[in-house]
């Protein structure tokens, strides 16, 4: 029997090795296939460099499909830009290889700061169209007369592997993104309500604000999930303007909850229990283990909290900010209802629009590759090194890819050479050894996977993939294949050289130049948002709800991991404070209301609290004095929570609301 068991266990151990290793040993297949497959291709056309075509589709090739065809078609993208920049270039500097090595500069520089605003995909076709037009001065310096052609070569090979590899990976998995962002946008749907009830339940919880960071840092971690799902379903692809408004939806409950917290915990404790008990009794039975889930349930319970008629400014605030967590809610709703019955899924427009939280760690970014690219083209120059221009290429390589990796950038582009040098090593022993003795196509395939087929499964592991991503990516520039292979010891060292010197050029780079500490790109997120809020108060800057809250919701998603809770908190007040600010000004224009609310917005504008807290005051006095039975009085109400929420919000942040931007 004891035996029986230990096999049972032996079995089950070997299942889940099995198991565990099949996706990844996967991924290495497809990811050999698909440059074999674009190695063939150019082989077949006759291409100069075939090795650039299997590049790209080890480049292009991800373990999750959606990743990989957006990855592919922004990268298709970036190619034709760079090339295009690049014979443009040099037309413009037809004789002057100072006036284009200086632009060189200035374009892959201003490509890799657009690259740090953008997101996801699109931000690697920036990246695209900065090395590209290196890659392709690479042979075009030598050669300026012949640069169209070098050009069209070039973009041809780039195409190819760009084919191979998003055709590889579309074939061999359907893909399962839009059925994991499902359940995530469920899950989360429900531990937001969930947290809205645990606030309701005990509002002095110390551990709340920790669970809203945890919440928005998981919001935040849905926006490329968003992207591959887009790109395994032409439904999502086509309406995903739903789902980027259920993740502004997320944030917004949120941010409802956390009004709700910061008034209850303002009140003596017989108040709050008197406002929650109004508020619970209104939320339906199992609301956080279902309802939440149902879009037509939280657009009823919208309603239910925004027709309580009372003349209490404190139940007024806590159901008007309730009805905002049941709003946010709806909206996540309705991107889950697209995830699991489109045609039940209610359509939204919306204007795309690109918000920057930062613009500092794009103008370092910018900084680093000019710097370090450039300080590389003047080694070369001064040098006369041959193969200069191809550590160049991958000085710009290294650091464009590795700089939107604001913390840890350095260190991955420490694993990338590392990983470059252990391969370097590895493809020179196959190369010399294994394939010089061998002439067709097949058995060329066959001993190139050797290698790219455990690189590629060991890529797809957390633990090893700052080493062998480099693997996957620079194996195959090593080998240098093409139609007639050239077997010189000496050119290979040479190249191998080039490429490493390139690689720990640009980790050089980063560590040199790096960014600012999370503390101060947390505390700059800070100042620029009370900066906002001061200008959206003066009216200097007319922005609309939407507008507002995109712009502090971007804020929130950029804050580091590690930032302090203070800052998190700063940023969410200035976000509650901004939405009541432009909610009055609108609502100031209902003559009804009374509500003339210059004077506060100058008060906040200028920081001066002491005026502020007694304008908020007096204008809730004068609001309160006017008889229920004169029309408005929804509205005054409305009115006078918008002035008690911004009184609490600066009340408790006051150091801050009243300090000047450091």
């Amino acid at each position: 029997m004891t035996a029986s068991v230990g096999e049972e266990r032996s079995g089950s151990g070997f299942t889940h090795v099995v198991a565990t290793a099949r996706p990844p040993l996967f991924f290495g297949l497809r990811l050999a296939t698909a440059v074999c497959l674009a190695l063939f291709a150019a082989f077949y056309l006759q291409l100069d460099t075939p090795y650039w075509a299997g590049t790209s589709a080890a480049i292009v090739c991800q373990p999750v499909v959606g990743a990989s065809l957006f990855k592919g078609v922004f990268r298709l993208v970036g190619t034709l830009v760079g090339a295009v920049a690049a014979v443009v270039l040099t037309a413009v500097f037809p004789q002057d290889r100072f006036g284009f090595l200086f632009g060189m500069l200035v374009w892959a520089a201003a490509c890799s700061f657009v690259s740090t605003l953008l997101k996801n995909f699109a931000s690697y076709g920036a990246l695209l169209a900065g090395y590209t037009l290196i890659i392709i001065a690479n042979n075009s310096i030598p050669d300026p007369d012949h640069i169209f052609f070098i050009a069209i070569n070039r973009t041809s090979e780039i195409s190819i592997g760009i084919v191979s590899g998003t055709l590889v990976i579309a074939l061999t998995d359907i893909g399962d993104s839009p059925q994991r962002l499902q359940m995530l946008l469920s899950q989360l749907i429900e531990e937001i309500a969930q947290h809205f009830e645990g606030i309701l339940a005990d509002p002095w919880n110390a551990t709340a604000p920790e669970t809203r960071r945890i919440l928005v840092k998981r919001i935040s971690a849905l926006v490329p999930v968003v992207d591959q799902a887009a790109g395994e379903s032409a439904e999502i692809m086509q309406r995903r303007a739903i789902l980027r408004v259920a993740l502004d939806g997320l944030y917004t409950a949120i941010s409802g909850a956390r009004v709700v917290e910061t008034h209850l915990r303002a009140l003596s404790q017989a108040e709050a229990h008197r406002v929650v008990a109004a508020i619970s009794d209104m939320l339906p039975p199992d609301w956080s283990r279902g309802l939440a889930r149902d879009r037509n349930a939280e657009a009823a319970l919208v309603r239910k909290f925004m027709a309580v008629k009372t003349n209490d400014a404190s139940l007024r605030l806590a159901a008007d900010a309730s009805a905002e967590v049941a709003s946010g809610l709806e909206s996540a709703a309705n991107g889950l209802a697209l995830l699991c019955d489109p045609a039940h899924a209610r359509d939204i427009f919306r204007i795309p629009s690109i918000v920057v939280a930062d613009y500092l760690p794009a103008l370092v970014n910018a900084v680093r590759v000019f710097i370090g690219v450039g300080a590389v083209v003047i080694f070369w120059i001064i040098s006369q090194w041959p193969d200069g221009l191809f550590a160049v290429t991958f000085a710009a390589v290294t650091i464009m890819l590795f700089a939107p990796v604001l913390d840890g950038s350095a260190k991955a582009a420490l694993g990338l050479v590392i990983g470059t040098l252990f391969t370097a090593v590895f493809a020179g022993v196959l190369k010399f050894t294994a394939l010089i003795n061998h002439e067709t196509f097949l058995a060329f395939s066959l001993i190139l996977s050797i290698a790219l087929i455990p690189f590629g499964a060991l890529s797809a592991l957390p633990s090893f993939a700052p080493y062998f991503i480099a693997a996957t990516i620079n194996f195959v520039p090593l080998v240098a294949p093409t139609n007639v292979m050239v077997f010189d010891p000496q050119v290979y060292l040479n190249t191998a050289f080039s490429l490493l010197a390139g690689c720990a050029a640009g980790a050089v780079t980063l560590m040199l130049i790096p960014q600012p500490s999370p503390n101060t790109r947390a505390q700059r997120l800070v100042d620029l948002s009370i900066r906002d809020l001061r200008r959206l108060a003066a009216g200097r800057r007319p922005w609309t709800l939407m507008q507002w809250q995109g712009r502090m919701y971007s804020r929130l998603a950029a804050l580091p991991p590690d930032c302090e809770p203070v800052q998190r908190s700063r940023l969410a007040a200035t976000l509650t404070v901004g939405v009541q600010v432009i909610r009055l000004r609108h609502l100031a224009m209902d003559r009804r209301t009374a509500a003339e609310v210059s004077d506060i917005l100058a008060a906040l504008a200028a920081g001066n609290l002491p005026r502020l807290q007694y304008g908020l005051a007096e204008l809730d006095k004068e609001i309160a004095s006017i008889p229920d039975e004169q029309s408005g009085m929804r509205g005054r109400m409305r009115a006078r929570a918008m002035l008690l929420a911004i009184s609490e919000a600066v009340e408790r942040q006051g150091d801050y609301f009243g300090s000047q931007p450091s």
